[in-house]
């Protein structure tokens, strides 16, 4: 008597696991499209330097360290002051690592003039570098906007006097230096993000702040 046929196919069971695999891949790369819609990369970058900024904020408010960001064309490198050394060192964190642009990405800063009514930063620096750097937070950016900086007379700093001296400081009193810095597509003349940091540490966006300020007003040109 020959044995009967064995039935071949797929359980239900098994159907139901295939859709919902197929469901979750699904999902899986579509959430990884989102995340590149910025072809450039320009969105994710700007995050990062936001990132960047406020850690930096953060960490010399906790840890009582003079910190700086060192701004170039083509990216930005955070920096500790060491008093051993007496010169800005790049930090030794995976959160605050050196970053490089992508070739179609630059970045530009503008340092921002402190109003009447804010603390002068100079008066914050003098009790932090004075043993270390003759220098105020004000000849500091100074310094940094036209490439010239001369830390302490002495051998090692006689060896550095020709190295530019970091843009942007931040004081563990929670001043920095006030900037603007923007990332900027060289693929499209008009795409670009901004942020901007007070001397007391705020992390805005110039443009976000500044298109709320338009909604507010009506078509008379008159705020609500």
């Amino acid at each position: 008597m020959p044995a009967p046929a064995r039935q071949s196919g797929f359980t239900l069971l098994e159907i139901l696991v295939v859709v919902m695999l197929v469901g979750l891949l699904t999902a899986v790369i579509a959430g990884q499209g989102n995340w590149t819609l910025s072809e450039d990369g320009l969105d994710e970058e700007a995050s990062r330097l936001q990132d960047t900024l406020e850690l930096l904020n953060e960490r010399s408010l906790f840890s009582g360290q003079l910190l700086a960001l060192k701004l170039r064309a083509d990216g930005w490198t955070p920096l500790a002051y060491d008093r051993n050394e007496r010169d800005f060192l790049p930090i030794d964190d995976t959160t605050l690592k050196s970053r490089t642009l992508a070739p179609s990405l630059t970045l530009e800063w503008q340092v921002d003039a402190l109003e009447d009514d804010e603390v002068s930063l100079s008066d914050v620096a003098e009790n932090l570098v004075k043993e270390d750097m003759m220098a105020t937070p004000d000849d500091l950016s100074d310094q940094a906007e036209t490439g010239e900086g001369e830390l302490r007379s002495d051998n090692k700093s006689d060896s550095r006097r020709d190295k530019e001296l970091p843009q942007v400081f931040f004081f563990p009193s929670g001043e920095v230096t006030p900037v603007t810095i923007s990332v900027l597509s060289d693929e499209e003349l008009e795409k670009f993000r901004r942020w901007q940091i007070s001397a007391l540490g705020q992390v805005t966006d110039p443009d976000a702040v500044q298109d709320e300020e338009e909604d507010d007003e009506d078509p008379f040109g008159e705020e609500r």
